[in-house]
């Protein structure tokens, strides 16, 4: 059995040797599936750019120059892609977990941009979609009347 010896040769070895200064950590996040029942390292990813007023109209122009509003919508309140502003997330909303999400991608639609964009316009993108209001009408909410509506 060659998978008893390699897991146990992984889990020994440390998480922060490998890590690059280009590429981010694992940010922990509940709906992770963990092979084997073992976690990776993990951490938490924290924005440096965080309300920063020139970095909310830098992030605005990279948003359109990235052609995110093209799946996300005008103001990120979602189209093809989901709202960006209404406070659902599918992969975790902590600007770590949207740091990971714009950086490695997702599976059914959202493209990698770590290839084309660096940390600092990533966090720049983030902080402007943390200073986005949330709009009276929400492309994304639910048409179903619950109980009492």
């Amino acid at each position: 059995m060659l998978a008893l010896p390699l897991a146990a040769a992984c889990r020994g070895r440390s998480g922060d040797a490998t890590q690059s200064a280009d590429v981010p950590p694992n940010v922990a996040h509940e709906a992770h599936v963990l092979a084997g029942g073992m976690a990776p390292a993990a951490g938490h990813m924290t924005n440096p750019l965080h309300q920063d007023s020139a970095t909310i109209s830098g992030g605005g122009k990279i948003f359109v120059a990235m052609n995110c509003d093209g799946c996300h919508g005008d103001g990120g309140t979602g189209w093809v892609g989901p709202s960006l502003v209404d406070g659902r997330w599918r992969h975790g909303g902590s600007d770590g977990e949207v740091f990971q999400s714009i950086y490695f991608g997702r599976p059914r639609g959202m493209p990698a941009y770590g290839g084309l964009m660096n940390a600092n316009m990533i966090w720049s993108v983030i902080t402007w979609i943390r200073a986005q209001p949330l709009p009276p009408d929400v492309p994304t909410e639910s048409w179903v009347k619950g109980p009492g509506k």
